[in-house]
């Protein structure tokens, strides 16, 4: 569809084109009829410029159009393909990663920066191809009406556009770099203010996130006021460049017409024809402005489309494959550190868990147990050794924030698919087992749509979480402190429906009583080295011997078998 536009804009460039170069005609005849006083010669070219402008009025309302359709379906295309880019191979967390390198605010590029970039880059392109036409057409008629015009057009233009992109491209490009940076930085702090506004009431934090945001503002403002400063540089000397010409046309006609070798109309048909070819070969000093917005703009999407490409290292990267018969995660001389290698996470982990045990990953918070499950999810790669798991669609992840996706109640809990499995009875019994029984009723129904991040306590979220998981009923689950906001009752109920599963699954946590639901514990030790031991043995070191009774005191009941595991030493 753009192509078919930009063919269409092109043509009505050309048409409009032809009806400048006609009415030029028109002005001639009317401007020496009038100064030779014929009366009949006069009211004819008046009665063939009407001709001209009642076709031109509406060609040039729908070239304008035309070029409007145009902006919305390029910026349709090219957000389009970004978020293809984004959502592929989860090119959202790595640039979520850049992010914290210097790649400032995605989302700003791709809404704000894509739209800004569509709009310019269709007006100049279009300006351009009608300033050429305009060249095109009217050259070889001041050519032949007046050479030495023509000439001096040619060397005044090339000695302004190199003045201008010498003295004032770059120097406002990146002036215009700075306010789309400061501008987005100003939006993204807003946005974290609304996002964490609860969190901000209860610190009694606004004064501090109002002087942050009154200092990104002033830092916008003085961007854009140095960027006022270079365009002010630049208006004065566009304007002195224009006004210089005003008179050439006349000046240089005037002893031609006063010795009677062209007609009054002559001197009209060459100022009209002057005008479209200085505009035309002065195009870049005349929108040196918008130019440099156009530059600014393309080089924060060409960062952000640099950035969503796969930029890995196969020699430094984790190997990945399928796990082999009667396993579901197997680590082989797993080797991982944080992205840019700033921490050595694990050094030569193996591990391998069978169908139906579990594991639970232990030790102080920063040691690398997050991280662990983000090699294993494939999101961290910057390591070596091997990570064997189950296909992708029989694993799923519980992180300790859920994520809440807009949408209705029955979205929460099939997320990420769209398509809903089961009845609503199946659903409304997930929530049930999830600790969420009266959540249907209360929320008002499947089809019911809200805020749910806001909605919603964290313990609630977590436990919608876990009817997600259900409803998946994943071969391996990984539980990112997935039960940190529930109490321990609940908690014991979440892990008792879960181990009804079947499912095989590993832990992140830090409380003692979630060891009676894992056959082993994998603890940090520090410096990338973790001891694995099985569940008894941990809690037998530890002074907590496995008993019959589940309770929080001395004692525990190992509720799982043991898992096959080992570790390098």
């Amino acid at each position: 569809m753009a192509w078919r536009l930009a063919i269409a804009s092109t043509a009505l460039s050309i048409a409009t084109t032809l009806l400048l170069l006609k009415l030029s005609y028109t002005q001639s005849n009317l401007s020496s009829n009038l100064s030779e006083k014929s009366e009949s010669g006069f009211y004819s070219a008046v009665w063939e410029f009407v001709g001209v402008a009642a076709v031109a009025t509406p060609l040039f309302a729908l070239s304008e159009w035309v070029d409007g359709l145009l902006v919305i379906h390029w910026r349709r295309w090219l957000t389009g393909h970004m978020l293809d880019a984004y959502y592929a191979d989860r090119a959202y967390y790595r640039i979520m990663l850049c992010s914290l390198q210097g790649l400032d605010n995605p989302d700003q590029r791709m809404c704000e920066d894509a739209r800004s970039f569509a709009s310019s880059s269709v007006a100049l392109m279009v300006g351009l191809s009608r300033k050429l036409f305009y060249l095109a057409a009217f050259s070889g008629l001041l050519f032949s009406i007046a050479p030495r015009m023509m000439w001096f057009l040619l060397a005044y233009a090339a000695a302004g556009t190199a003045v201008t992109a010498a003295v004032f491209g770059r120097g406002l490009m990146r002036r215009t770099y700075e306010v789309l940076r400061r501008e987005a930085d100003l939006r993204f702090q807003l946005v974290r203010v609304r996002e964490a506004a609860e969190s901000v009431a209860f610190y009694s934090g606004e004064a501090r996130e109002a002087g942050v945001s009154h200092a990104r503002l002033a830092a916008a403002v003085h961007a854009a006021l140095r960027r006022v400063a270079w365009e002010a540089g630049l208006a004065l000397w566009v304007n002195a460049y224009s006004n210089t010409t005003l008179l050439v046309p006349s000046l240089l006609m005037a002893p031609a017409y006063f010795a009677g070798q062209v007609r009054f109309g002559d001197i009209t048909q060459v100022s009209f024809t002057f005008q479209r070819i200085e505009s035309a070969l002065s195009f870049v000093v005349d929108n040196l402005a918008a130019l440099s917005g156009l530059a600014a703009q393309t080089e924060r999407l060409d960062e952000l489309l640099r950035a969503l490409v796969p930029r890995g290292d196969p020699g430094a990267s984790v190997a990945r494959g399928a796990a082999r018969a009667g396993a579901v995660l197997e680590l082989e001389g797993l080797s991982l550190w944080t992205p840019g290698g700033a921490q050595h996470l694990a050094d030569g982990l193996d591990l391998s868990l069978g169908a139906g045990q579990s594991l639970l990953v232990m030790g102080p918070s920063g040691c690398g147990k997050s991280s662990l499950l983000r090699c294993i999810a494939g999101l961290w790669d910057e390591g070596s050794g091997t990570v064997r798991t189950l296909p992708r669609d029989s694993l799923f992840f519980l992180p300790q924030k859920p994520f809440m996706c807009l949408g209705s109640l029955r979205d929460q809990v099939t997320f990420p698919h769209v398509h809903t499995r089961g009845s609503a009875t199946d659903l409304a019994a997930l929530l049930a087992a999830a600790q969420l029984p009266d959540l249907l009723e209360r929320s008002g129904g499947w089809k019911a749509e809200a805020d749910w991040a806001q909605t919603l306590s964290i313990g609630e979220q977590q436990r919608v979480a876990f009817a997600r998981l259900l409803y998946h009923r994943p071969g391996l689950a990984f539980l990112d402190e997935a039960t940190s906001g529930l109490d321990a009752a609940t908690e014991d109920a979440i892990y008792t429906a879960l181990a009804a599963t079947g499912a095989s699954f590993v832990s992140v946590g830090h409380r003692p009583q979630l060891v009676q639901w894992h056959t082993h514990v994998l603890e940090a030790q520090g410096r990338g080295r973790w001891e694995l031991r099985d569940a008894e043995e941990y809690l037998a070191s530890r002074g907590r011997a496995a008993s019959p009774q589940a309770s929080g005191g001395g004692s525990m009941t190992l509720r799982r078998h043991t898992v096959s595991a080992r570790l390098a030493t």
